[in-house]
């Protein structure tokens, strides 16, 4: 697999920031894949928020997903990490 250049635009600086984004492919079990799908969405929220990513994209079955507006810590989530401080 080759190199990919990937580029976003910073808007407070209006200039296109290019980088070597890491792209990951994998083969899967449709079935058991849709079965997890809520905790597939979940983890991609949960990494683009916690990494301060201003966008997730995805590749499905020939569809592109761009995720640029993450969910909210959910409550389980805020209650384990204060049980962990």
């Amino acid at each position: 697999m080759s190199d990919t250049d990937g580029g976003w635009f910073d808007e407070p600086n209006q200039v296109i920031i290019w980088e070597r984004p890491v792209i990951v492919y994998t083969y899967i079990k449709p079935d058991k894949f849709v079965e997890h799908l809520s905790q597939l969405r979940e983890f991609l929220h949960r990494m683009g928020r916690e990494t301060n990513q201003g966008e997730i994209a995805v590749e499905f079955d020939g569809q592109f997903y761009r995720i640029t507006q993450y969910d909210a810590l959910q409550e389980a989530e805020n209650d384990s990490s204060n049980q962990n401080q």
